[in-house]
């Protein structure tokens, strides 16, 4: 089959009489839009080849999605799932959504597919108005939805299509397993499908098995209904496998001795989807004016320990008892970096020739058991660095519009079951510089918070 069908080639050529400029357009712009072309020609194929027995329908207008969700609304379960042009909840935004119900057809909406060469839309695409109206119906009611990886969809239906599936929000398919078997070495949707539910005869073929992100919004939503319907027909059929594994009463979850681990997935690890949404987006004021007062305050620190530490690194090269004949990796002590590790490298183990002369590491952990005045020196500046860096310079940068940080938080997002934090990671802020905190401030009427448990082990 052809890239495009005889009503797209009007609507392409409709689209440049349109523009009324397909001629002018740059020489760059051609190139890589023919780059384009060809390469959406091959997915195109292999996306039809590999679903070829897939029944998934598309919707095309607003009255058919409306009868769709009547009737998933009267099941009162359906499956999930959103596309987006990346994985920046704030910045990358929806291309298209799927659903499925038991006992219907799986389905997908587009809502921002573009025609290649011309970035018009491609025809009978719903906005994101049209969703939002029928999105909310499904909120409203009693349907419990199925999500494979609900804390990335949930942000981004709630920033672009205004609906706010929390409280709807029944289970999560890859938090789920994750707590029945932590050390899966495959978490995704795809991996855990085909090994569980098709029991290892599927080809878990992945989403960058097929595009980039840059091009599934130029795909014809013809051929990304296929794949994204798919996945929220398997999201729905690996929920059904994985669900008597999480049944206190079911005889699955008594013969795996799983009850304390169904508690646990019900009680503690589901209820924190919605707090960890929740924090991500009410997000925490940053006082830009108080990061400006410490870049001020550290630089001159910074430059000053380092001026120390480059007239100590000379007077090292200039003491005639340290004597090497490896080549020195910079010019003079003024050019010396101490966060480049060949350079440390050269002074720790070809000049002071410490430690052991096969293991040359110039991490902190193995540098701060020299206890040496210049390696001191060294590790006391590459803090500074990193406090400038990490914390200072980078997370004003990190904020939205709001003024606020709207980092990702994910209850087990480390392999150990901890919580974790990233973009950016808001765990890591430093207890041992106070000044740094000072940069957050509670919004009024509220205050900030902080508590832990002294010693606390929890086995």
């Amino acid at each position: 089959m052809g890239l495009f069908n005889a009503a797209q080639m009007s609507q392409i050529k409709a689209a440049a009489v349109k523009s009324n400029n397909a001629l002018t357009v740059p020489a760059k712009r051609k190139t890589v839009s023919k780059s384009i072309t060809s390469d959406l020609e091959e997915i195109s194929r292999n996306v039809e080849e590999y679903f070829k027995d897939s029944n998934a329908i598309l919707i095309t207008s607003k009255a058919q999605l409306h009868d769709y969700v009547t009737e998933l609304i009267k099941t009162g379960y359906a499956a999930i799932d959103t596309e987006t042009t990346g994985l920046d909840r704030l910045n990358d935004t929806i291309v298209g959504s799927s659903l499925y119900y038991p006992g219907g057809v799986e389905c997908y909406i587009p809502n921002k597919h573009i025609v290649p060469i011309f970035d018009e839309p491609y025809a009978n695409q719903l906005t994101y108005e049209d969703v939002t109206e029928e999105y909310q119906r499904i909120a409203d009611s009693d349907v419990r939805l199925i999500f494979a990886n609900a804390d990335f969809d949930l942000a981004m239906i709630y920033k672009d299509l205004k609906v706010d599936f929390i409280k709807s929000c029944y289970y999560d398919c890859i938090t789920a397993w994750r707590c029945l078997k932590e050390n899966e070495k495959d978490n995704s949707l795809k991996g855990l499908y085909c090994k569980y539910v098709l029991r290892g005869k599927g080809d878990p073929m992945k989403f960058r098995d097929f595009f980039t992100p840059a091009q599934f919004p130029y795909c014809r939503p013809e051929i990304a209904k296929l794949y994204a319907a798919h996945d929220a027909k398997i999201t729905y059929e690996l929920f059904m496998w994985q669900l008597p594994y999480l049944l206190k009463d079911n005889p699955k979850c008594k013969k795996h001795g799983f009850e304390a681990i169904a508690d646990l997935v019900w009680n503690v690890e589901f209820p924190m989807i919605a707090i960890c949404q929740n924090m991500h987006r009410r997000g925490i004021y940053l006082e830009k004016s108080m990061a400006k007062m410490l870049h001020a305050k550290y630089i001159p620190t910074l430059e000053k320990e380092r001026s120390k530490l480059r007239d100590m690194v000379q007077e090292l090269i200039d003491d005639p008892k340290y004597v090497t004949n490896t080549r020195c990796p910079f010019n003079s002590s003024v050019d010396f970096n101490e966060c480049s590790s060949k350079h440390v490298t050269w002074i720790v183990y070809d000049l002071l020739r410490l430690g052991d002369p096969k293991h040359r590491g110039t991490d902190k952990s193995i540098l701060s058991t020299f206890n040496v005045p210049v390696v001191n020196q060294i590790l006391k500046c590459r803090s500074l660095v990193t406090l400038i860096s990490t914390f200072v310079e980078k997370l004003p940068n990190a904020t939205s519009p709001d003024s606020r940080i709207h980092c990702e938080f994910r209850a087990i997002g480390a392999d150990t079951g901890r919580m974790s934090s990233k973009s950016p990671n808001m765990q890591n802020i430093p207890s041992k510089h106070n000044d740094i905190r000072h940069m957050f401030r509670a919004t009024p009427g509220y205050v900030l918070l902080s508590s832990d448990f002294s010693l606390r082990k929890v086995g």
